[in-house]
Formats: structure tokens, C-alpha cells, sequence
């Protein structure tokens, strides 16, 4: 928590960039999993906490997609307030070899870590400090919720705040909630919660769609 926050960008972010990279690198070689490709074929909506784009790469319509915590694969200017301004972030031609500099020349922030609010870049990450705004489609996410007759919440552990709201939206407007997760956290299963303790692969190869 104390690495993913703008405190962190701000103060130190030849650190900061450099754990990005290093996440950026685990999850470059991650394919999705049958319940990514079943969402994506079937067109749900999704509203995901995950930030690796593993729904993208399995084909999920843009139109149904929001990656509510943002995208490893995506950056923007610092002061950026529209989504028209998110660019591809081309975390591969960073020099490993050299490290900070290069990070620092390809988010073009100064020599010393001297941060530009109109021309330097930062990865369009929701950091823990930040709250959610139209650059991560809050208003769409909470109009989806009002809209859908059904919430299914798989594999999250309702450790963050977009979890906890589209529960209570839910649960105010008396929709069907169903959570999927092998080990279901207790706050997630409200009073007439349908639980399933099983994968989110295990749970949509289930499904007769």
C-alpha cells in the first residue's frame, strides 16, 4: 500500500517505476483462463479489480469492460482527466539493463526524478491514495450495478472500497447476489447470497449458456 500510492510517484519515482516494471514483467507471459475467455465470449459486463489486462487479451468487448483500477498496459500524462488520453504503455523497450534512467527518459520525468504535472507520464494505475473518478469509468461501473438484475462477485476479497459499494447497491435494491470464490470471505455473503466455492473457470464451464 505504501509503494502503490501517488505519495510514493511523487517522492520517489525511479522506485516507484521500477515496481511497476517488475509487475509489468510477471504478468507479460500470463494468458487468460476459461473464465476469461467465457465472460468475453458471452458478453457480460465485467467490472474488473484486476489490473494485468488478462480480460482484454481474451477478446472481451471494450463496450463491456471496465477495468476499474486501470491497466499494467496502459499510461497517461499526470495531470490527464479523460480517458481519450490514455496511450499504450510500451513497458518492453525500457532498458533493464539501465533501469531508472530509462524509466525515467521514457515517462519523461526529470534527471533526479523531477515530475512534470503537464508532460510527465505515470502508469494509469488507481493508486491507494487516489480515489475513483470518470478516468476509470466510476459513474459507468455504478450504472451498470443499477441496471443489472444480478451481481456475481468471483475471486475478490472485498479489501477495497468499489467491492464494498456495488454490495450495498446491491443489496439495497434487493438484487440476486451470487459470489463464486473457493474460500468466499464472510462479508461477501450476505443474507440470500447464492455461494459457490468453487473457481471462477470451475464455476462458468458449470453454467448452460
Amino acid at each position: 500500500m505504501e509503494m502503490a500510492s501517488y505519495r510514493k510517484f511523487n517522492s520517489d519515482p525511479g522506485h516507484f517505476l521500477s515496481w511497476y516494471y517488475h509487475r509489468f514483467v510477471s504478468c507479460r507471459e500470463a494468458i487468460p483462463n476459461a473464465a476469461h475467455h467465457y465472460l468475453a465470449q458471452h458478453n457480460f459486463r465485467v467490472i474488473t479489480q484486476n489490473v494485468d489486462g488478462l480480460h482484454r487479451k481474451a477478446g472481451h468487448p471494450d463496450p463491456h469492460l471496465i477495468e476499474i483500477h486501470g491497466c499494467i498496459h496502459h499510461m497517461r500524462r499526470v495531470n490527464a482527466t479523460e480517458r481519450h488520453h490514455l496511450e499504450l504503455a510500451k513497458w518492453d523497450s525500457v532498458d533493464e539493463a539501465n533501469l531508472v534512467p530509462s524509466l525515467f527518459k521514457y515517462f519523461e520525468i526529470g534527471e533526479g526524478g523531477q515530475i512534470d504535472l503537464e508532460t510527465s507520464y505515470r502508469p494509469h494505475i488507481l493508486l491507494f491514495d487516489e480515489y475513483y473518478s470518470e478516468l476509470y469509468e466510476i459513474t459507468k461501473a455504478q450504472q451498470w450495478v443499477m441496471d443489472a438484475d444480478t451481481v456475481v462477485f468471483m475471486g475478490t476479497s472485498n479489501s477495497v472500497g468499489i467491492t464494498a459499494n456495488i454490495l450495498s447497491m446491491a443489496v439495497y435494491d434487493s438484487k440476486k447476489i451470487v459470489v463464486v470464490d473457493p474460500k468466499p470471505v464472510s462479508s461477501l455473503c450476505v443474507p440470500g447470497a447464492k455461494v459457490y466455492e468453487m473457481s471462477a473457470s470451475s464455476f462458468c464451464s458449470s453454467l448452460k449458456i
